[in-house]
């Protein structure tokens, strides 16, 4: 590997319900070009089950080691990630830290890398509605890592800051202007990082492909339309509950059945918004479970409902490309990625089946082989890839400008 000059030290955090995930970075700004990055991955971990006991796995170039572990919160976990990255000489300590850089989720206008302080706390926790399987985690290990280690830089890198391109008319509901430029309702999209690692590396191996449809299709989805690396449009509204059907979220919906709801639920909104949110998407619809393995795995005995489950998931995924080709007035690539995208040849089968009319054309065998790489035939007037997303690559980079900038201020 090209050695690295004077490269920063970076642990990203990617925090679950119940998991935590970590990676460390020694990474740089090359020489040859503005957004060009040098970078090493010098470990990573993923911890299962937080709160309870689960499986853990750190991975470095040296050694990989696993074992069943309980952790009472993710502050436990972190912890316990840096005693052994000490022990096992790959960090000395907490020191050697340039920063810590979490995926962060939602702080509605505010995006971007943001170094985290108390006013972006307070920003984070007033949307914290609007993410709540998710802000409540990041502001509670920050705040904790900001008591114990104040001199611990922090920053914050958010799922919408790659949606802010996207044509304001495109990001509005049509509800009262009070209620968007008052209380943040909009559209503002999700998974950031990994659709901004979609156009990064489509430019890297097909940059004549300008026009595309990236399917991130995971226990979350989300579709995006990218034009010339850019984000214009994204399936994903206020909410990361929104878009396309999800793992056990309810994805769009009607919010004009509230009122029956209510009157179900005994006017229990928090029941109804559990329900949408824990108890829907592939576990409501098929009754077998939130996995879509385990789905697929049903509808092939001929169970109904599951494959109800499948049929309505993809239809979904081709009304969005639909959507999204009219946006972009045609397209040159769809990428799929995350768990289901890479895992799934099925689904990516029953996707570009429906979009033989487009002139896309797949390749069988490439696809059933489930590598990373192009899938579609020579022939096909639009390329398909699948790509492993590399979301906390695109985290770190966010982090290594935040402290240049902090550098450059330094020396002014």
């Amino acid at each position: 590997m090209e050695e690295i000059v004077n490269p920063y030290k970076i642990m990203i955090l990617n925090l679950g319900s119940t998991s935590y995930k970590f990676k460390l970075y020694r990474i740089a700004r090359d020489a040859s070009g503005q957004d060009y990055f040098t970078e090493e991955l010098i470990a990573e971990g993923a911890f299962e089950r937080i709160g309870t006991s689960g499986k853990c796995l750190i991975r470095t170039k040296q050694q990989d080691w696993e074992e069943e572990r309980a952790f009472s919160d993710h502050l436990e976990a972190f912890l316990f990630s840096i005693q052994w990255l000490s022990e096992n000489w790959i960090l000395s300590s907490l020191v050697e830290l340039d920063a810590i850089g979490f995926k962060s989720v939602h702080a509605g206008e505010v995006s971007g890398a943001r170094i985290i302080n108390e006013e972006i706390l307070e920003i984070m926790k007033h949307y914290s509605a609007f993410a709540p399987a998710h802000n409540p985690l990041y502001i509670r290990l920050m705040k904790q890592l900001a008591v114990q280690y104040p001199k611990l830089l922090q920053i914050g890198c958010f799922e919408t800051s790659f949606h802010t391109n996207i044509p304001e008319k495109r990001m509005i509901y049509g509800v009262p202007d009070s209620w968007r430029n008052g209380l943040g309702i909009r559209r503002y999209g999700f998974h950031g990082s990994s659709h901004s690692y979609i156009a990064w590396k489509m430019q890297q191996t097909n940059p004549d492909a300008r026009k595309i449809i990236s399917l991130h299709l995971g226990g979350s989805s989300s579709l995006c339309a990218i034009e010339k690396g850019k984000s214009i449009a994204t399936s994903m509204g206020a909410t990361p509950q929104s878009g396309v059907f999800q793992n056990n979220r309810v994805g769009d919906f009607d919010i004009f059945c509230l009122p029956v709801l209510m009157d179900y639920y005994k006017e229990d909104w928090k029941k109804i918004l559990q329900v949408l949110s824990k108890e829907s998407g592939f576990l409501g619809v098929s009754g077998v479970s939130n996995d879509l393995r385990e789905v697929l795995e049903a509808a092939e005995k001929g169970n109904h409902k599951a494959q109800l489950t499948v049929d309505a998931f993809v239809d979904s995924l081709i009304g969005y490309i639909g959507m999204f080709t009219a946006y972009l007035k045609g397209v040159d690539a769809i990428v799929f990625t995350g768990g289901i995208g890479l895992g799934s040849s099925l689904i990516r089968k029953r996707v570009c089946e429906e979009l033989v009319y487009m002139g896309l054309y797949l390749d069988e065998a490439a696809n059933k082989k489930g590598t990373e790489g192009r899938i579609s035939r020579k022939d096909s007037r639009i390329s398909v890839y699948t790509w492993k997303t590399n979301e906390e690559l695109m985290v770190a980079r966010s982090c290594v400008r935040v402290l240049e900038d902090c550098e450059k201020k330094g020396k002014e």
